[in-house]
């Protein structure tokens, strides 16, 4: 208890800390560049393509529309087809309050989906030691407030968010059936999400020079007698350093800690008992299965979840929740180069916005995971490769990554910058 008090003083200090030395830091600060709620009208309505490592393949049937009615209100509704299927809709900066209070809001509904599952936790897994997850139900909601003053540079974000997914089958990795959930084994949870940013940049959505840190808390809290209570500590900070004419080195170096108030039920015989496998005793393939789950839920109960890496934001070479544990630290390195900087209209109909900025990124980023921070860096992985962005007016990102590592080269198209 005196831990958790005294972590939360400190908290509370870094939260206050920017609120009282904000003028000292606006007068280091580089200029602002442009505008930082700009409401340049954009759109997109298109079918396009997705490749997320570790979901699949597929495309978009997305109405994708920027600074609605001139304000800073960008919304999209999305249709997902392929390996996953399902629709997304979403609401951004929606002003309640001239420039500083701001709305937020997500909607997610997957009817289908299948991810990769790996047998265990941390970073000494194979690339190939996975199991396909197939779940009939991956909902999300999301509704939050953003405070923004002096120009951006100071944010306060807070949102809820309320999940459900409900798990039908277990695969090996060639797609074979281990084990089918008849009803589906179903699992909710709910939490609060409130950060902090400092923003001492040339710009807040393609910063070229300055500084940004981020400090967020997440609460995880038990959703039954089962589940652990724990919550999460983010931090992430952000160093842009101008380079030659256009061009900019970004370096990001982001850990996240996860802090268990209550543990959930750990007890192996109860664990199996409520996934309710139930293998036959000779089918080893199942039995080994059950195994890794079991062991995955006690380390998650025990230990909690930190953020975890693969995917479109940190380590993009590697599948999306590919090294999960505890505790994780992570260090990123983007040189950008930029060609175009004079604003270049376009209308093609079903795509309409204004070119900024045409981009070419080279990367590098290597991290860890660990279920104890005296663990952090013992074992480590990398990603390196060249990605491709268009920015506009808008402020959309547009971004292709090409990124390779040692269990093989993995491409992202994505919306926004890596990072996020």
């Amino acid at each position: 208890m005196m831990k958790l008090t005294r972590l939360i003083g400190n908290l509370l200090l870094i939260l206050l800390l920017p609120q009282l030395t904000i003028a000292s830091s606006l007068e280091i600060s580089p200029e602002r560049r442009k505008d930082q709620f700009p409401e340049e009208n954009g759109y997109l309505l298109v079918p396009l393509p997705y490749s997320i490592p570790g979901v699949g393949e597929g495309f978009f049937l997305m109405g994708y529309l920027t600074n609605i009615f001139n304000s800073t209100t960008d919304a999209f509704i999305t249709r997902v087809e392929g390996d996953a299927e399902g629709w997304v809709g979403q609401v951004d900066e929606f002003p309640l309050y001239k420039r500083m209070i701001f709305l937020n809001a997500m909607d997610q509904r997957i009817t289908k989906a299948a991810v990769n599952n790996y047998k265990i936790r941390g970073m000494n897994s194979g690339k190939d030691e996975y199991n396909i997850v197939e779940v009939s139900q991956a909902d999300e909601q999301r509704l939050g407030l953003t405070l923004s003053l002096y120009d951006r540079r100071l944010e306060f974000h807070t949102s809820h968010n309320n999940s459900e997914f409900a798990l039908t089958t277990i695969r090996d990795k060639n797609g074979k059936i281990i084990s089918s959930f008849s009803p589906p084994y179903g699992q909710e949870s709910s939490s609060w999400v409130h950060d902090i940013t400092l923003d001492l940049t040339d710009d807040y959505l393609d910063p070229r020079n300055g500084l940004r840190a981020k400090l967020a808390y997440r609460s995880n809290p038990a959703q039954t007698d089962r589940d652990p209570d724990f919550f999460t500590i983010d931090s992430s900070a952000e160093l842009y350093l101008p380079m030659r004419a256009h061009d900019t080195l970004a370096l990001n170096y982001y850990q996240s800690n996860a802090f268990v108030t209550s543990e959930g039920v750990t007890d192996p015989t109860a664990i199996r008992a409520e996934l309710g496998f139930n293998c036959p005793p000779l089918d080893t393939a199942c039995l080994q299965a059950e195994q890794e789950l079991v062991d995955t839920f006690i380390d998650q109960r025990s230990n909690g979840t930190a953020t975890s890496l693969g995917g479109n934001n940190r380590l993009r070479s590697y599948p999306m929740n590919r090294f999960q544990g505890a505790h994780m630290a992570y260090f990123g390195a983007e040189y950008r180069m930029n060609f175009i900087s004079d604003a270049e209209p376009f209308d093609y109909f079903i795509w309409k916005d204004v070119t900024t900025s045409v981009q070419l990124a080279f990367f590098a980023e290597t991290a860890t995971v660990a279920e104890s921070r005296n663990n952090l860096w013992d074992e480590r992985r990398t990603s390196y490769g060249i990605g491709a962005r268009m920015l506009t007016a808008s402020g959309s990102v547009y971004r292709a990554d090409y990124a390779m590592g040692d269990e093989g080269n993995e491409v992202t198209l994505f919306f926004y910058y890596p990072w996020k």
